[in-house]
């Protein structure tokens, strides 16, 4: 039992060090303007490949459409329609490329807490 214990304490701590941050750069007030410009910037974790962000974003052309730059790991959203699904849709695609949370003006926010604060 004692072995089980430690097992998935590791693991508990495993995943939490994994956990990957995207970083927004900028303030509110850019992003909000960046926002009526229907375009959000993020600066995705190293690990993430052109192939994740290229497969993950095939799901939701219907939304936004991105372009993501290998060299400095930038991935631009163009969000279609100004509609609040549109934005929404953005944390899904944020998970699907293992994204956890979003660094913005110096504090890290978990994904649906970026999206209540600055997207919705």
């Amino acid at each position: 039992m004692k072995k089980l214990i430690i097992l998935f304490a590791i693991t508990l701590f495993a995943s939490i060090g994994f956990a990957q941050t995207a970083m927004v750069e900028g303030t509110a007030a850019t992003l909000k303007q960046k926002l009526s410009d229907n375009v959000v910037e993020f600066k995705m974790p190293s690990e993430v490949t052109n192939e994740v962000v290229e497969k993950s974003a095939q799901y939701y052309t219907d939304y936004f459409t991105v372009n993501f730059s290998t060299d400095s790991k930038v991935a631009k959203i163009n969000i279609v329609d100004q509609e609040e699904q549109a934005r929404r849709v953005i944390t899904r695609f944020l998970l699907s490329t293992g994204v956890r949370t979003v660094n913005f003006e110096g504090k890290d926010y978990t994904i649906m807490e970026f999206y209540s604060n600055f997207l919705e």
